[in-house]
């Protein structure tokens, strides 16, 4: 059963904070990357290409989590398990961009590559915790 996302992690996603993304390897160990974050509602999005490990991960598995922590308190922190709803690449593209210019203060990506494919992975939080 999904789960509304508290204010106070909303806010967290809507800042300049850095994820980390964790998914399951074939073997079921874990995998854990820094991610750029953002959310449509309660829907956390998260752009990667589809040659990085945790993008063969998610289309293997659905079950991830995050954890959250501000970046200017470290003691502020939230936590999220949920389930991959969709991968798309509309509007991937535009998609990093946004994140471009959320993080780096830079309106177009420079790292785009045309022979990978940007991807947006849609979690929806079955989990959210927050201190």
């Amino acid at each position: 059963m999904t789960t509304k996302l508290p204010k106070k992690i909303c806010q967290l996603i809507d800042d300049k904070n850095i994820a980390h993304f964790a998914t399951l390897n074939q073997d079921g160990s874990p995998h854990v990357s820094p991610v750029w974050i953002d959310r449509d509602g309660d829907v956390i999005l998260v752009n990667t290409t589809s040659t990085r490990i945790k993008y063969k991960n998610v289309k293997n598995d659905k079950r991830v989590s995050l954890s959250i922590t501000d970046y200017r308190n470290s003691y502020t922190w939230a936590f999220i398990m949920g389930e991959v709803i969709e991968i798309t690449d509309i509007d991937a593209d535009a998609h990093i961009d946004k994140m471009s210019q959320k993080y780096l203060d830079i309106p177009k990506f420079s790292g785009k590559n045309p022979i990978e494919p940007r991807k947006i992975i849609k979690i929806i939080p079955l989990i959210a915790k927050h201190n």
